[in-house]
């Protein structure tokens, strides 16, 4: 059988040297390593792995919006999604996105190899009665609704996304608008209510 070849993003170095040990232990070669979600697709389009294994908290580009445009970028590669979230509006958010695996960070080790090798054979390994999760959002208004909360102004966002301050402003507005609010600080607390957002951490927009 052909060495199932991974891509594993996730923004923890620690994180990254652990799970690639573990799976090195049992024959799975990581070919790249991301630290962001841009990164990981710029890697998954140069070396279309088996298995992309993406953590769901990510800077620039979070997972779930990483793995709405894999398919995209490597349409055999297989997204396993690996979180310490336990919400599941976040699993049900990753099913939407297309994800074939999904696996809670303080599950046993085990588990993780048992859904990569499953993946891999073609075996969906998701929680089971968790329905998908759709909003009218489309895909750049999620990915300007990250980098608002992380504490950048259009200016950085149009940098980031390669657009013009113009077009990151009508994102934003219709963001706004499809959410119900008035300001930066309403839009981020109904996005976490809604569960839009798994980074409430590294929140850097004041209430």
């Amino acid at each position: 059988m052909e060495k199932i070849r991974v891509v594993l993003a996730d923004d923890h170095v620690l994180v990254r040297t652990g799970v690639r040990a573990l799976l090195a232990s049992h024959g799975i070669e990581v070919v790249s390593e991301a630290g962001d979600g841009r990164e990981l697709l710029r890697d998954v389009r140069r070396h279309r792995p088996n298995i992309a294994l993406v953590d769901i908290s990510m800077p620039l580009l979070d997972g779930i919006e990483a793995t709405r445009r894999i398919g995209n970028v490597s349409r055999d590669t297989r997204v396993v999604l690996l979180t310490m979230h336990k919400d599941p509006r976040f699993a049900a958010r990753a099913i939407d996105a297309g994800a074939w695996g999904y696996v809670v960070k303080d599950e046993a080790i085990e588990r993780l190899v048992d859904v990569v090798l499953s993946v891999a054979s073609g075996k969906r390994c998701l929680p089971d009665g968790i329905e998908p999760s759709r909003d009218d959002l489309t895909t750049k208004e999620r990915e300007v609704l990250q980098l608002i909360f992380e504490g950048n102004k259009n200016a950085d966002i149009a940098r980031i996304m390669s657009r013009s301050v113009n077009t990151v402003r009508a994102h934003r507005a219709r963001l706004m608008r499809k959410l119900g609010v008035g300001s930066a600080t309403e839009l981020l607390d109904v996005a976490e209510q809604r569960g839009l957002i798994p980074w409430q951490a590294a929140r850097k927009v004041d209430r």
